[in-house]
């Protein structure tokens, strides 16, 4: 029986090509893979900062016990939130000092004549081995004055401690966290105290905290 020319292109052309549906089903299933791949990707990228985040967080608790140990106490925490990750970077970096005078206690900047040695004051961490922002100084004699120690989603460590020798702060040490990968956190009370209500507060369910 001989089948005519036009039907059977028609039936080539039916076998060979693609239905909508089936290119909607594989549109979908390419759309479903690129999700799931997206996913484990984003999954892999915040765990490898969480682990970077713990490192630093390691490196700066050790520096902060090396200040500690040749000052007597940790840094003090500035007043100010806006420059208290400055302040920390430049009390690791040797150039914050405590005043003492009779019973009077001041944590203060170094002046640039008090650095007599060319080497510069005594430094405790290296900034070029930590995430930071700002300029580190080309000499160990140029005061930094913007540069501030981040965690890797490019937000400041949070370091907390007592304002002077007669502050209220209750807590054994100090206080030091990133604010994870959402950057925001709800600040502690001025006591240091970290309860189990600080911790599983919605903006700081993520935080990760020195030491743990």
């Amino acid at each position: 029986m001989l089948v005519p020319h036009n039907l059977s292109i028609r039936s080539r052309s039916k076998n060979q090509g693609f239905t909508l549906i089936e290119l909607l089903v594989v549109i979908a299933i390419i759309l479903i893979l690129a999700g799931i791949t997206f996913g484990i990707s984003r999954g892999v990228q915040n765990a490898q900062a969480r682990a970077k985040a713990k490192a630093e967080l390691a490196v700066i608790s050790q520096a902060l016990e090396q200040f500690k140990s040749a000052n007597g106490d940790y840094p003090w925490t500035t007043a100010s939130v806006t420059t208290a990750s400055v302040e920390l970077t430049k009390s690791l970096m040797g150039w914050k000092k405590f005043v003492r005078s009779g019973t009077s206690v001041t944590f203060e900047d170094k002046d640039t004549d008090e650095v007599s040695d060319v080497s510069g004051p005594k430094s405790f961490i290296d900034p070029s081995k930590l995430s930071t922002t700002g300029t580190i100084p080309t000499s160990a004699t140029i005061k930094p004055t913007d540069l501030k120690l981040t965690d890797p989603w490019g937000n400041d460590y949070v370091y907390l401690y007592k304002t002077s020798s007669t502050g209220s702060w209750d807590n054994f040490g100090y206080v030091l966290y990133s604010k994870g990968s959402d950057g925001t956190h709800t600040p502690l009370g001025s006591d240091g105290i970290i309860e189990t209500t600080d911790r599983n507060d919605s903006k700081n369910i993520d935080n990760i905290y020195a030491g743990e």
